[in-house]
C-alpha cells in the first residue's frame, strides 16, 4: 500500500471524540525513520524506499560514507557521521527539507551507539528531534539474540533516560529510530512517562519494520518507532514502507504542530 493511502484524519481514527480540530492553517510535516543496514551501503533500493514515502525528514541509523554518497543530493539538506567506536553499525544521518539548525551528539556509557540530538528549522518554528539506535537485542558474552532480548532491556532503559535529560523541553520534540524493543519496551516506557506517544500502533496496530531469518523460520518484530511530544504534535498517519534491502523497513508518521 503506497504511504498515502493510510493519511487518516484524527476525527475519524478517534471515534468522534471531543479533540478539538486542527486548524487549517497548522503545519504538517511527514517524519520518516530508517535503519538502513551498512551491510548493504550504497544500495540504490535504499535510497528510493526513503523517496517512495516523500518524508519532509529521514532521520537514519546505521550509515556510513557508501550511504552518504548514494544519498547526496537527494534532500536540500543534510548530515552524516560515521560510528564513534569498532561497532560499524553505529553511523547517523539525517535529511531535511529544511535548514538544520545544530546537532548535537549525545554519548552514553550504556550502550555502543550514540544518539544525535537535531534541531530543524520547520514552518511554525523550530523542533527538535532525537535520532536514537538503542543497544541491540544481544547478549554481548554468548553473541545469543535470544537471551539478549531479556538481558538487555534495562541498558535501553538507562540509555533512554540519558538521551531524554539532555533535551531542550522548550522546543516541539519527536523522538524517531532503532530503539531495538517493541512498544512495550522499558525505553519506550521512559519517553511515555514524559508525554510521549508513538504514531505507528494507532494507525497500523500489527505491522512489523524488521525481519530477520533464522533457519526454517523469520523472526518478526517491530523495533523501529516515531514518537511525537503530545503536547506538541498530533498524529494523522503513519506505515510501514515496504521497500529496500535492509533488515528493518523504512517507517514514516504525518504530524499536525499544535504549537
Amino acid at each position: 500500500m503506497k504511504p498515502a493511502a493510510l493519511v487518516i484524519l484524527v476525527g475519524c481514527a478517534s471515534g468522534g471524540d471531543a479533540t478539538p480540530p486542527i486548524r487549517g492553517d497548522a503545519p504538517r510535516l511527514r517524519v520518516l525513520t530508517y535503519n538502513m543496514n551498512f551491510g548493504v551501503a550504497g544500495d540504490r533500493a535504499g535510497v528510493e524506499a526513503i523517496a517512495s514515502a516523500s518524508p519532509d525528514i529521514a532521520v537514519l541509523q546505521e550509515t556510513n560514507a557508501e550511504w552518504e554518497a548514494a544519498l547526496a543530493g537527494t534532500f536540500p539538506h543534510h548530515r552524516f557521521q560515521g560510528p564513534k567506536n569498532e561497532w560499524v553499525a553505529g553511523g547517523m544521518g539525517v535529511l531535511s527539507k529544511w535548514p538544520i539548525a545544530s546537532i548535537d551528539q549525545l554519548d552514553t556509557d550504556a550502550g555502543p551507539f550514540f544518539a544525535w540530538r537535531i534541531v530543524i528549522d520547520a514552518p511554525g518554528g523550530p523542533l527538535q528531534i532525537l535520532n536514537v539506535h538503542l543497544h541491540p537485542p544481544m547478549d554481548t558474552q554468548s553473541g545469543s539474540w535470544l537471551i539478549g532480548y531479556f538481558s538487555t532491556r534495562a541498558v535501553r532503559e538507562r540509555e533512554a533516560r540519558d538521551h531524554v535529560a539532555k533535551l531542550d523541553r522548550t522546543l516541539p520534540t519527536i523522538v524517531a529510530g532503532d530503539f531495538n524493543e517493541e512498544d512495550e519496551g522499558r525505553a519506550i516506557a521512559v519517553f511515555r512517562e514524559r508525554g510521549f506517544a508513538s504514531a505507528l500502533p494507532r494507525f497500523r496496530p500489527d505491522a512489523d519494520t524488521w525481519q530477520w531469518p533464522v533457519g526454517a523460520t523469520t523472526l518478526r518484530f517491530r523495533l523501529d518507532h516515531v514518537l511525537f511530544e503530545e503536547a506538541a504534535f498530533r498524529a494523522v498517519g503513519a506505515d510501514v514502507v515496504d521497500k529496500g534491502r535492509s533488515d528493518h523497513a523504512p517507517v514514516w508518521a504525518d504530524l499536525v504542530r499544535t504549537r
